[in-house]
């Protein structure tokens, strides 16, 4: 499979939707920088993209980093002043991934409380024949 490059796919809508250029450009510019920023910036824990698929957060990979730069964030006990812009990205990625954690566990909590009033009546009838037997 080989993916198509943006100057094809510019060609392509262009001839199809017969617009200029450069607004099509800027239009596929600006739909494509939101997307990857709000990928970066873990805005929510599942993304859904049409025709390319869902992105989601694996919350043993974000527990994982946010331990990670726990770890380096105590390393930085007193930063100095050339140490400092560093001590504040990696500060502000922490929260932007704390919050992301959140987020992440309330979407599980409100699919397991979907889970359980969605199967309550098949769970109880399940238990019941067990009881019979």
């Amino acid at each position: 499979m080989n993916p198509k490059k943006f100057k094809n796919i510019l060609e392509e809508i262009i001839k199809d939707i017969d617009c200029d250029k450069q607004l099509v450009s800027d239009v596929m510019d600006f739909y494509w920088t939101n997307v990857r920023k709000s990928i970066v910036t873990v805005a929510h824990p599942r993304i859904n993209i049409e025709s390319l698929g869902a992105f989601r957060v694996k919350s043993t990979i974000l527990q994982k980093t946010i331990t990670k730069y726990k770890v380096t964030m105590h390393g930085f006990k007193n930063p100095d002043f050339a140490k400092y812009p560093r001590y504040q990205s990696l500060k502000d990625r922490l929260e932007i991934l704390e919050k992301a954690a959140v987020q992440l566990k309330s979407e599980i909590d409100r699919h397991r409380q979907l889970k359980t009033t969605r199967y309550a009546d098949t769970i109880r009838g399940l238990e019941e024949e067990g009881q019979d037997t």
